[in-house]
């Protein structure tokens, strides 16, 4: 009969209402979606570049890449080549070893001061840019040029020309003319009488440590060519005089501060930069012996630079015992000192403090006080038996460091010796003590 459905026509007509039924759902669904998408996207607008429709995905390789600010604590390829330029112009004569030390801090300074420029030893972009220019000057430190050239040296009084190798225990007129030579160029003080002797030796010594010589004090062919070279460096009290005051240890004058028993420390002295040396300081170049040794920041820099050179002489093994010691700490110091005389001695109170200050400052006249001297040893052994000790002898002037405490110096400084017992008093002054063999006391008395 036509008016039946069949079963399969009214399962057909069951799915077609099922699938308009979710079409119409889906549909709902959908456009809430859309009107939901819609009203967000009116919260949060889409950002726009503010350069229009192309976005920059790489940096202009044209444009210039700022430049890092250099200043003491930087090192590498930066740093070396501003210790090259340096070197070039006569400011710096230290060695060239990409480590922003004193040494070049006091270079940078002497440069910016002589080109007008804020003498504050960092390397920015007003630094750098006259530094490389065609503006930069050759180092001026008296009111002639630098440099002696060896064609304006009135001929040595003894008419001979330094031809071959001297060395200590030589005389003769060829040790004339170098003395004489040394002499013009404020290396040697002595008597020019021809004889090659210690003064001559040290400064030999001293010309070849700032020429980045072999230091052997001999005068040999490499020697003899810079030292009678329009090159050779001429040292004279304007130019140590012109970094006086940029270092620690020194007063409102520029002056060395001076701490021993009849000089106190001075009551308005403060130290200016103190650094915790168990951090500040590489492990694999020097142990710190004590948790929160301090040390001025300055100083600590130039002990490091110089314990460098060491190990790359073979001497890997340092130690700093003592360092920065407050009043409070040097009063503990003292008293334990005294009571071990007068436990193990049986001394007095005041025949103990008598003994103590042999070897121990009291309160107040410790050179500890200023955060520049630094006590140097080797673990397990006595200092004074150890190839450290005859390294640092002969090498600590060329780093700004100073023996304090010296042999031959007993009756002067009031302390016996201490081999171990370096300031920092920066290289204008210690080469000059170590040429001339004076003692702190006898250099701020000159």
């Amino acid at each position: 009969m036509q008016g039946k459905w069949t079963i399969p026509q009214v399962i057909l007509s069951i799915a077609a209402v099922a699938l308009l039924v979710v079409a119409i759902v889906m549909g709902v669904r959908v456009a809430g979606l859309v009107q939901q998408t819609s009203y967000e996207a009116s919260l949060t607008p889409t950002p726009v570049p503010p350069y229009g429709n192309v976005m920059q995905v790489t940096v202009d390789p044209s444009a210039p890449t700022p430049e890092p600010v250099l200043r003491s604590g930087s090192q590498g390829e930066d740093v070396r080549r501003l210790q090259e330029r340096l070197q070039e112009l006569g400011y710096y004569t230290g060695t060239v070893d990409g480590q922003f030390g004193p040494g070049t801090r006091e270079a940078v300074t002497l440069f910016q001061s002589q080109h007008g420029l804020g003498a504050d030893g960092t390397v920015g972009q007003e630094t750098r840019t006259v530094l490389y220019s065609d503006k930069a000057h050759q180092v001026i430190v008296t009111p002639t040029p630098t440099q002696a050239p060896a064609t304006q040296t009135p001929p040595p009084s003894s008419g001979a020309e330094v031809t071959g190798l001297l060395r200590s225990g030589d005389s003769g007129e060829q040790v004339a003319a170098l003395q004489e030579r040394l002499k013009e160029l404020g290396y040697y003080t002595g008597a020019v009488d021809g004889q090659f002797g210690e003064g001559t030796r040290k400064a030999v010594k001293t010309f070849q440590r700032l020429h980045q010589l072999d230091d052997d004090g001999v005068v040999g062919e490499a020697t003899r060519k810079r030292l009678f070279s329009d090159d050779a460096m001429v040292i004279t009290l304007q130019q140590q005089n012109s970094v006086v005051g940029r270092i620690p240890g020194v007063d409102s004058t520029g002056e060395l501060v001076l701490v021993n028993r009849a000089n106190k420390l001075p009551d308005n002295y403060k130290v200016s930069e103190l650094v915790n040396m168990n951090t500040y300081c590489d492990s694999s170049i020097v142990k710190i012996k004590h948790d929160g040794t301090l040390g001025e920041r300055m100083a600590v820099d130039a002990l490091m630079v110089m314990l460098r050179a060491a190990h790359k002489d073979g001497l890997t093994v340092w130690q700093v015992s003592s360092a920065y010691r407050s009043v409070a700490e040097q009063e503990d110091i003292f008293e334990e000192q005294v009571q071990a005389y007068m436990n193990e001695n049986g001394l007095s109170r005041s025949a103990a403090a008598s003994a103590a200050r042999q070897t121990v400052a009291d309160p107040g006249c410790s050179e500890h006080h200023l955060g520049v001297a630094f006590d140097l040893t080797v673990p397990g052994e006595f200092f004074k038996d150890t190839k450290q000790s005859v390294w640092l002898a002969e090498n600590c002037w060329t780093y700004g460091f100073i023996l304090r405490y010296q042999a031959d110096k007993e009756d002067i400084t009031g302390y016996l010796a201490e081999p171990w017992h370096v300031r920092y008093v920066g290289t204008e002054h210690s080469l000059y003590m170590y040429q001339h063999n004076l003692c702190l006391e006898e250099y701020l008395q000159r």
